[in-house]
């Protein structure tokens, strides 16, 4: 590791880790490594834990996450060489700034589930959703990092290490239950709020308490502590922080569509709040609110608010028979419900009679909503006669859109099965984002799929996009901030555009558009490398290791050493095997050798006797 890593600088610290940035020798770039604290490396569980977590994380590569390189150890220390990014946390960015304006919130926090979808479709639940595992480069670049990583505590442990999770963390979490992609939405969810209010929702004396306020509590609306918080907004927050798993988005895609959606049309009332049925809540319903559905206008708003006043009795009465075997502070309340023989008494069976005879009467009264809602939209959006609105007929009948908000214009056409383009134009009279004109004239008989061009204001002051292909993005972002237009960044990868640099963006270079309009800027991520695993290499033969890197395509150097019995072997490899890595990467092999014994010291040839030189004679 010294060859190849130089540390410079401790850039972080946490319960079960300490993060450094180094500079990587060998691919010329800073690198940020975590190294897993002593007292978790004696630990072969854990070891093992974090080794195979972290390697799935090192598979996955996406824009919005911090790229894992390598999963390795060197003199018993285990540590992991992630991107480095230069930049600051989420949570440093807020507590300067204090609550974010609503777009760039709504921004950031699209950016974050970008990162978390990815995740998700690779199947990797984070588990710590918080903004201090939020970075922001300098450029703006949103990217979520310690995807994957093992945690100091288990599945039914809070301790005072995750003091800084516990804010963040999911009912089903703090209760020690099963824990799946809802739950981050859930964790995902308060960190949104945090950017909106400038405040986390729930604090108190011990991360015990504060758990407990996760299970009983009901997060606050957004809009009950800031002003002027757009709708959508509120119910996209109220959804993803639901009690109940079920009752919040489902996948993160879906919620990505209604944060898109929010910037575009921030107050209108398309998010939906389920609400709570038989199978995952009871509810106590008085006379009162059975007329408040009655003369409900609007079946699903209302339906869900009857609903959702009854969460905190539903949850206050449900979390009785939860089980808090590690909040010891909790045990007497507990024992409250105790029989001593291990089952949970029912203090209020009478409740739960009145609860069983008016379930019919909620089922029957949300039927006749439902059925309400589909006649009131059947009629509202129909055309009449036999042209009809469904967009399997194969005539429609043009509706009116002018004056309409654009987006909403677009869906309901679409909803008649015609293909719609908007174009923007200045206009002293149209409301920004309003319908100007339309293509086609009202009560026109047209084919269903036919295009039809809506002409949509853009307000006194519309722009006509710059040319930013080949620009680094840093200039692109700049100058289109400095106009006061939103900006989203993708990334992929080009054979022709140099990484960095922008390759297209959509709108598209010369159109018209407004200071309302979210410009993607699309940038190179350079030529795509394609990542191989590493091979397991010690034991095998030397001959067999060399082939098997050939074969991954790796560049390898060769090393001896000596060791008994294993000549010919490869007895180390510098790269862990099963780590994922990009093709074409170095790796050194040491191949054990024979010790070689000293020969016998020969001994010193024998002189001959000398000759006798004694004269004869007399």
């Amino acid at each position: 590791m010294e060859d190849r890593y130089e540390i410079l600088d401790k850039i972080g610290a946490g319960g079960m880790s300490d993060v450094y940035k180094a500079k990587d020798h060998k691919l010329n770039r800073f690198v940020a490594i975590k190294f897993l604290k002593q007292e978790y490396c004696e630990d072969k569980t854990f070891v093992a834990k974090f080794q195979i977590e972290a390697q799935s994380a090192a598979a996955l590569l996406h824009p919005n996450v911090v790229s894992v390189y390598d999963v390795n150890e060197a003199d018993g220390i285990y540590y992991i060489v992630m991107e480095f990014v230069d930049g600051i946390t989420l949570k440093r960015y807020i507590d300067r700034n204090g609550r974010l304006p609503i777009k760039e919130a709504t921004s950031i926090a699209i950016q974050v589930g970008q990162g978390i979808e990815a995740a998700h479709n690779a199947n990797i639940i984070h588990r710590d959703i918080k903004p201090q595992n939020v970075l922001i480069s300098r450029e703006g670049k949103i990217k979520v990092t310690d995807f994957g990583i093992a945690r100091t505590t288990t599945a039914n442990t809070i301790s005072q290490d995750i003091l800084g999770s516990v804010h963040y963390i999911s009912p089903e979490q703090a209760r020690g239950g099963q824990v799946d992609e809802r739950s981050d939405i859930y964790s995902f969810g308060i960190v949104f709020y945090e950017m909106v209010t400038g405040e986390l929702p729930f604090d108190g004396d011990s991360t015990v308490s504060i758990a407990l306020k996760h299970i009983q509590e009901s997060v606050p609306l957004v809009s009950d502590i800031v002003d002027g918080v757009p709708s959508s907004v509120v119910r996209i927050i109220e959804k993803c922080t639901q009690k109940k798993p079920e009752r919040r988005y489902q996948k993160m895609s879906s919620l990505l569509a209604d944060l898109k959606t929010s910037l575009i049309s921030p107050n209108e009332d398309f998010v939906v709040l389920e609400p709570e049925t038989q199978e995952n809540a009871t509810i106590l319903m008085t006379d009162a609110d059975a007329r408040v559905i009655r003369e409900s206008g609007n079946g699903r708003r209302q339906r869900a608010a009857v609903q959702d006043r009854y969460d905190d009795e539903y949850d206050e009465y449900d979390d009785r028979y939860d089980e808090y075997d590690e909040y010891d502070e909790y045990d007497d309340y507990e024992d409250e419900y105790d029989d001593g023989n291990g089952k949970k008494k029912d203090p209020s069976r009478k409740k739960l009679d009145k609860i069983l005879l008016i379930c019919g009467i909620v089922a029957g009264a949300i039927i006749l909503i439902v059925l309400g809602v589909v006649t009131i939209r059947a009629i509202t959006s129909g055309t009449g006669g036999c042209g009809g609105s469904s967009k399997n007929k194969e005539v429609v009948e043009m509706i009116d859109v002018v004056g309409s908000d654009a987006q909403t214009a677009k869906s309901r056409l679409e909803e008649l099965g015609l293909t719609v383009e908007l174009k923007y134009e200045t206009s002293d009279t149209v409301e920004e984002e309003h319908v100007i004109s339309q293509s086609v004239k009202a009560g026109t008989k047209i084919d269903a799929k036919t295009k039809v061009t809506l002409i949509v204001s853009s307000g006194q002051d519309a722009i006509t996009l710059a040319n930013y292909a080949g620009k680094t993005q840093s200039e692109a972002q700049e100058d289109l901030i400095r106009q006061g237009i939103q900006v989203k960044v993708t990334t992929k990868y080009s054979d022709d555009v140099e990484t960095g640099k922008v390759i297209e963006t959509n709108p598209k270079a010369g159109e018209k558009i407004s200071k309302s309009t979210v410009v993607e800027l699309i940038v190179s991520r350079g030529k795509e490398t394609k990542q191989v695993t590493v091979p397991q290499l010690v034991g095998s033969s030397q001959g067999d290791a060399e082939a098997a890197l050939i074969n991954a395509g790796f560049h390898y150097n060769i090393v001896t050493q000596e060791a008994a019995g294993q000549g010919g072997i490869v007895i180390n490899q510098s790269l862990a095997a099963g780590s994922s890595v990009e093709e074409g990467s170095e790796i050194t092999i040491t191949v054990g050798v024979e010790p070689q014994t000293e020969p016998p010291t020969p001994e010193p040839p024998t002189d001959p006797p000398e000759p006798d030189t004694t004269e004869e004679g007399g």
